[in-house]
């Protein structure tokens, strides 16, 4: 019939739950492991941890880093000072691009595991909070800037705070301006549905 549409049904929602989107991410992290995932519904919230996912992905690329300072401290040990001089020279230079690359190729893995959403919702569930339960949704976007040290920019976060004050906020923590852009728009459309959930945005 015209001006229906046909949604493919989506297994772990309720009957007449709406899925609004979902996003996995290494630039995602709630507690000190990067490697998080986020889906929202019109009637919860839910998160999923990835961080053994997010270290699998990275362990080959830690590997290599790790033959590389092997082969310095050898040579090193060696004796050869020509080497011993010119190796950690080598060794940082080739750190910085294999960090890059490993971020990279590791963030458009996890990133597709969030295209799958009856899968995504077949995983362990580390926290479900359904639109009554929140009082406010809190975002700060990360810098733009990149370092040395944050691939991905200065950090931002999501904070939940919760109508139960005696729990405490549940904070995600957000280093990719991107990841952070495509969160922010679901938060957007999440809060802005009935019962509106306030949401508020640090610049």
């Amino acid at each position: 019939m015209p001006g229906l549409e046909w949604r493919e049904p989506i297994e772990g929602l309720e009957f007449g739950e709406l899925f609004l989107g979902a996003i996995t991410s290494t630039f995602f992290a709630r507690g000190r492991f990067s490697g998080y995932g986020i889906c929202f519904t019109d009637r919860r919230i839910i998160g999923f941890r990835m961080r053994r996912v997010a270290l699998i992905l990275k362990t080959p690329f830690v590997a290599a880093i790790g033959a590389l300072y092997l082969v310095v401290i050898l040579e090193t040990l060696s004796g050869t000072a020509l080497l011993a001089l010119l190796l950690p020279l080598v060794l940082h230079l080739a750190n910085w691009p294999i960090t890059i690359l490993t971020n990279r190729i590791s963030e458009n893995i996890l990133s597709r595991k969030a295209l799958g959403p009856s899968k995504l919702l077949e995983r362990r569930r580390d926290l479900e909070l359904r639109r009554n339960q929140i009082e406010e949704l809190l975002m700060k976007s990360p810098g733009k800037g990149r370092n040395l040290l944050r691939s991905g920019g200065m950090g931002g976060y999501l904070k939940i705070t919760l109508k139960d004050y005696r729990l405490r906020k549940i904070e995600i923590k957000i280093r990719g301006w991107n990841q952070h852009q495509r969160l922010r728009d679901l938060v957007i459309n999440f809060s802005s549905r009935e019962p509106k959930v306030r949401a508020l945005e640090y610049p």
